[in-house]
């Protein structure tokens, strides 16, 4: 009687813990690999050569991709996403569901199997996801897998080693970098943005902090609002931070996954030689469009014709040429944000320019104390500097950059504009036309 009394119970327990159980709802975990010889046919960076710029692509081939997840949503900075990256890109995936870092750790290898997947941009960020919204039809939006088909695509391999995070240069943040877990060195917060919260915890609002380069160049940390860090502060050091690399539009950013990918142990950068007041390499704006840059002017005197944003071999500068213009006179002035010299000593200017098919358009480089920046530049007084411009490329583009030698600003003081002034025409039988182009790049201010 004893044996049976307990099998009741036992039998009572465990009808109540089947009942008890399918009240709970729970996310489709991710099958585990057993093995069965699943293996990629594809990789991540063949994603990215067959995507077509603005589409939205479904996958109706058995393409297999796999990788390493590199972030997740444990700490919440990113939401409904994981990172996958392989040996030759990364890329993230949209997915309907919370808590994923628990089936989907950092260093997971995954396998995800596309087929009935669809990829598309974001920002110009290249995504996976489960469908396509098209209830806006001029702008339409990759939605996340739902949970019901994660076992569908997902099959979790095991755990691996993390993979080492790229060290790049700002030179080196590209598009071919995108989503990739990256580190930058010699590397802090922009003064402003030191001791301030990471992320806006009250409002619960993306915030962006600069991160300046030592040697120059900006990128932009993202941080959400809802991310587990969000109320704690930037650091005031330099060193070096790891996350993940993206774009929105044409803005460098980075996300970090917690704060422990900032290592800011040193002090603020220092070099030996002279500090950095301002420096301007054009790589944040979106190319082929009028340059529209903050605090910076872009005038036209005569003639219509604007600098505009342009790329070439991976590199964006401002550019302008009177071609195509049919304009008697062009007078275009470029006018950099105002300059603070009171603070400092021992000032110098330097920049770089390249000219094609040069047929006597001129650019001048300006100085101008009594401006206002309030517009027309040409109602100001300027004085012409003398810098290293280039010339001479007739028959094409200049095979490269031409130094402008360092430009000794140190015998002005107060407030300064500089501009870039460029004269030319577009009329008449083509022997007097001055159409030339002329491209300018790195524009930095140093002090002692």
């Amino acid at each position: 009687m004893k044996w049976i009394v307990i099998n009741k119970v036992f039998l009572i327990s465990f009808i109540l813990g089947v009942l008890l159980n399918a009240c709970v709802r729970k996310y489709d975990s991710p099958p585990i690999y057993m093995g069965t010889g699943l293996q990629a046919n594809t990789s991540i960076k063949s994603l990215y050569d067959s995507h077509i710029a603005g589409n939205n692509e479904q996958f109706v081939d058995n393409e297999i991709i796999t990788g390493i997840v590199t972030a997740n949503d444990a700490n919440d900075n990113f939401y409904k996403t994981i990172v996958l990256q392989d040996s030759t890109a990364a890329i993230s995936i949209r997915m309907d569901g919370f808590g994923l870092s628990a089936n989907y750790p950092l260093g997971m290898r995954l396998i995800v199997k596309l087929n009935g997947m669809w990829m598309g941009e974001y920002g110009g960020m290249l995504q996976l996801g489960g469908g396509v919204d098209r209830s806006d039809p001029l702008f339409t939006e990759l939605v996340p897998m739902p949970t019901a088909l994660f076992s569908k695509h997902f099959v979790v391999v095991g755990m691996n080693s993390m993979p080492p995070p790229l060290e790049v240069t700002y030179n080196q943040l590209h598009d071919s970098l995108h989503s990739r877990l990256v580190k930058l060195n010699n590397i802090e917060f922009a003064a402003t943005d030191t001791a301030k919260f990471y992320g806006d915890a009250i409002n619960k609002i993306t915030t962006s902090h600069s991160l300046k380069f030592c040697g120059g160049g900006t990128v932009y940390l993202r941080t959400s609002g809802f991310a587990s860090f969000a109320s704690i502060r930037t650091p005031h050091g330099s060193g070096s931070i790891t996350g993940i690399y993206s774009e929105f539009g044409s803005q460098k950013q980075l996300m970090i996954r917690d704060t422990s990918d900032v290592d800011f142990n040193q002090s603020r950068c220092v070099s030996s030689g002279p500090s950095v007041l301002f420096f301007e390499d054009f790589e944040q704006y979106s190319p082929n469009q009028s340059l529209t840059i903050p605090q910076w002017s872009n005038y036209a005197e005569s003639g219509k014709q604007f600098y505009q944003i342009q790329l070439m071999q991976q590199n964006r500068f401002a550019s302008i040429t009177a071609l195509g213009s049919n304009e008697t006179s062009v007078v275009s002035w470029l006018v950099l944000p105002p300059i603070q010299l009171n603070n400092t000593t021992g000032e110098q200017l330097s920049f770089l320019t390249r000219d094609a098919f040069d047929n006597g358009a001129v650019l001048q480089l300006l100085i101008s104390s009594n401006y206002d920046g309030k517009g027309q530049p040409w109602k100001a007084k300027w004085a012409v500097l003398n810098a290293n411009i280039a010339k001479g490329a007739i028959g094409g583009i200049g095979l490269g950059f031409t130094k402008s030698g360092n430009i000794n600003l140190s015998n002005y003081a107060g407030q300064i504009y500089l501009a870039f002034k460029y004269s030319g025409n577009d009329s008449g039988p083509s022997g007097s036309r001055k159409n030339t182009n002329y491209q300018v790049d790195d524009v930095k201010i140093t002090a002692q």
